[in-house]
């Protein structure tokens, strides 16, 4: 009786282990700065990027590889210093927590420069001038002409993405905004071909690209910058 006891909790134990590393892991993708037959082969530890492939046109996937401008930045980066590059994939609102803690050596993943995240991480110089922008359906393009102060009179339904620099641009812009908070770019740009949200405020060079990429021209960018922000 006590071996079986004992064999269970052992089972126990490792389904325990096995599902704690299941969701506490990351996609991790190396390259070699040799591989391509520009950069000298090194013996230096990879330098560990944190990435999040959901926010094109800074990093996303495509046919299962990783790419986009912060993807080109950081090889060209570890071209630079001769060391291989350990893209490391997460999820937005863990960046800032694994460079904390040790787990990755940089963020390079279109992350605009606030005096919040100051106070966690140093930013590089900045390599991007950018700012907020309004993507509509073009139907409704007539009602946001004057950008975000289009927001400002009336109680139409607004979506951003959760934890980000839109969100809080309209969160302290808005006064008592019809805000819904979506914890993913794709999932907000279904919202609004869905009709649920009439307007979604993010990076200008996000949603260039996903009006760009909508069915049809259906969803169009609204070039009046709601914020100037810099990315670093």
């Amino acid at each position: 009786m006590k071996n079986v006891y004992k064999r269970n909790m052992f089972v126990i134990s490792c389904l325990i282990f096995m599902i704690i590393t299941l969701f506490t892991s990351c996609t991790t993708t190396t390259y070699n700065v040799s591989q391509d037959g520009m950069g000298k082969s090194t013996t230096s530890p990879p330098l560990r990027v944190g990435i999040s492939t959901n926010a094109p046109p800074f990093a996303f996937k495509q046919g299962g590889k990783l790419q986009g401008l912060d993807v080109d930045f950081a090889l060209q980066l570890g071209k630079f210093l001769n060391r291989n590059i350990q893209f490391k994939e997460l999820e937005w609102e863990d960046q800032i927590p694994a460079l904390e803690a040790d787990k990755i050596d940089v963020i390079m993943s279109g992350m605009t420069i606030t005096e919040e995240r100051s106070y966690r991480v140093t930013f590089s110089k900045p390599y991007l001038r950018t700012g907020q922008m309004l993507l509509t359906k073009r139907q409704k393009a007539g009602l946001y002409t004057d950008g975000i102060y289009s927001l400002m009179a009336n109680q139409r339904p607004i979506g951003t993405i959760e934890g980000t620099t839109g969100d809080l641009v309209v969160s302290k812009t808005i006064n008592r905004a019809n805000l819904t908070r979506y914890p993913t770019t794709e999932k907000a740009i279904k919202a609004l071909e869905d009709g649920e949200i009439d307007v979604l405020v993010h990076d200008a060079p996000i949603v260039s690209y996903f009006a760009a990429r909508s069915k049809n021209n259906d969803l169009t960018p609204h070039r009046q910058l709601a914020s100037e922000e810099y990315i670093g």
